[in-house]
């Protein structure tokens, strides 16, 4: 008998954790600063964002559609928005939303990008991280590098412009063209060398 107690509180604290490990489909939050609780949330079916705003008369907005909604998507709040994570396999993006007071929509004000590509394909090169702030238009790239047991890191600069990108603009071709800007600045910045 004592044995199976500790199987089945086993079990149910692995049911528990497991439960907490999923993703969040759905925030209910005051994203535009009115008190009210707006909601966003991730539509598998039609392959979009959904948000709804106070301020808007909660009608209903929808993103482009994410044509590679992967298995390893979630939302995350943020003090003053969310960010929207879309991972693949050992890389992946974060788009972080933002409430744009003069234009009364969310908008996108930074993408995130981790990637392992460069380390299967450059030995000595580890994992590259990259991200813009759509505000400032300024492009970080850093590669990690183990050097005689020590991760040194890299960085690179650059100016990116991309047009303003509310909720209802944007899709998931953002972030693959954001990636193509992100291996051409790594090439131009190896070509250097």
């Amino acid at each position: 008998m004592e044995k199976l107690r500790y199987h089945f509180l086993f079990l149910l604290l692995f049911l528990t954790s497991a439960a907490y490990a999923q993703s969040t489909r759905k925030i209910v939050k005051d994203f535009d600063g009115d008190l009210k609780k707006d909601s966003v949330r991730i539509d598998d079916d039609k392959k979009v964002l959904v948000l709804w705003l106070s301020t808007k008369q909660y009608k209903k907005v929808e993103s482009k559609p994410i044509n590679y909604l992967n298995f390893g998507n979630t939302l995350v709040a943020t003090k003053t928005g969310f960010e929207f994570w879309n991972n693949y396999d050992r890389s992946g993006f974060i788009s972080v939303f933002k409430y744009n007071k003069t234009a009364k929509k969310m908008q996108l004000v930074q993408m995130r990008r981790t990637d392992d590509k460069l380390g299967r394909e450059n030995p000595n090169e580890g994992l590259f991280e990259s991200s813009i702030n759509l505000l400032t238009n300024k492009y970080l790239g850093v590669i990690k590098r183990e050097v005689k047991g020590k991760t040194v890191k890299t960085f690179i600069n650059a100016d990116i412009t991309y047009p303003k990108t509310y909720l209802e603009t944007f899709g998931d071709a953002i972030n693959f063209d954001y990636q193509e800007k992100c291996i051409a600045n790594y090439e131009k910045f190896n070509a250097k060398k």
